[in-house]
């Protein structure tokens, strides 16, 4: 193949980078990633695009090593994409005051006990078991009411004695 024809394949390529480089980032941005992965997958796109071009069109990288080079950006991408929903989903649940309180029965929460962490939307409500948050869930209505919360949808809850979250199911909401 001619090098024009081979530069028109390599073209294609940065085309499909630059689509799963935006594509990666819309998703990091509705996931609520960290800020740094969505600079570093920009970085990597955009990197990636200019540098394969540019190098083989100056003759400095040969089509072989330009492709290789565009499929580690892609790899990269890609594992950027997983690491940053891989950290979203472990992450630590947010840290016990001394006046933290379950929001069920207002008794205060130590550390040491096996309490319970509800996600809704950007708030974390407190349980001292597992067993007051399922109550607060069937009755959520009436507790948002009666406590004057203005939380949004649960989303997941953390539990210490699992140490990790866990996504509620439709019929737990």
């Amino acid at each position: 193949m001619e090098r024009h024809e081979l530069a028109h394949i390599l073209i294609i390529l940065v085309g499909l980078l630059r689509a799963i480089g935006i594509a990666s980032i819309i998703a990091l941005i509705f996931l609520g990633a960290r800020v740094r992965y969505i600079f570093i997958t920009a970085i990597l796109t955009v990197g990636g695009i200019f540098t394969t071009v540019l190098s083989f069109l100056l003759g400095v990288l040969s089509f072989f090593h330009a492709v290789v080079y565009e499929f580690f950006a892609i790899g990269s991408i890609l594992a950027m994409l997983y690491w940053a929903y891989k950290d979203k989903k472990n992450a630590p649940p947010p840290k016990l005051s001394e006046n933290t309180r379950c929001a069920l029965c207002s008794a205060v929460i130590r550390e040491n006990k096996n309490y319970v962490v509800l996600k809704c939307a950007d708030q974390y409500l407190f349980f001292d078991s597992e067993e007051h948050m399922k109550e607060f869930l069937k009755n959520i209505e009436e507790y948002k009411k009666f406590k004057k919360l203005n939380i949004g949808k649960p989303e997941c809850y953390y539990s210490k004695t699992n140490g990790r979250w866990i996504q509620l199911k439709q019929e737990e909401i």
